[in-house]
């Protein structure tokens, strides 16, 4: 079995990989990309994870682990093995104005239109998800990033049950820093 965490980039991934390497799980990353203002934590990537479209063959290395793959690669998966997905969620505007800051901070001026960012990122949503309903090998939950980071203890015993519970909720627990949640979004939809 190989464990996915998956989303939409800036959705909350990051945070779910070091809760997950507290829990006692072990995870399959790189460190090539280094945390920076942008995720102070780490960003807990695997760069053979970009190849997966071409080259899935390193996927061995993941088997017993937890590795992060973004949600526009998850087709990409094959079905010689099986999964357990962790998708996070996050309300959409809070992403862009995330990625907006971040490519702020890096210097880098933002080419895309938000409006067409967004309903990009809305599709891929509804793909993932439709995607992910329809296999076989593939188990999946939904996590909301909002809730997991205001009030973590209800969405971590939901994670633990999908792992048998098995994993540690109070060290799951001291990964979460409400400090780190810059990009609130004003208006509380209340189902994200």
């Amino acid at each position: 079995m190989i464990t996915i965490v998956s989303g939409i980039p800036r959705s909350g991934t990051s945070l779910m990989m070091q809760m997950l390497e507290r829990s006692g799980m072990e995870i399959l990353t790189d460190g090539i990309r280094k945390a920076d203002d942008n995720n102070l934590k780490g960003y807990y990537e695997y760069e053979k994870v970009k190849t997966l479209m071409k080259d899935n063959s390193w996927l061995g290395e993941a088997e017993g682990k937890v590795v992060k793959v973004i949600s526009g690669l998850l087709a990409f998966l094959p079905d010689n093995h099986v999964y357990k997905i962790i998708f996070m969620q996050r309300d959409i505007d809070e992403i862009l104005c995330s990625q907006a800051k971040m490519l702020e901070r890096l210097g880098i001026p933002q080419k895309a239109d938000p409006k067409s960012l967004k309903m990009t990122f809305e599709k891929q949503l509804v793909m993932a998800k439709k995607m992910l309903s329809q296999q076989t090998k593939m188990e999946f939950i939904e996590i909301s990033y909002r809730k997991l980071v205001l009030d973590p203890e209800n969405e971590i015993k939901k994670i633990n049950e999908f792992f048998g519970n098995g994993l540690d909720e109070e060290k799951m627990k001291m990964a979460v820093d409400k400090s780190l949640y810059r990009e609130k979004n004003i208006i509380m939809k209340g189902t994200v």
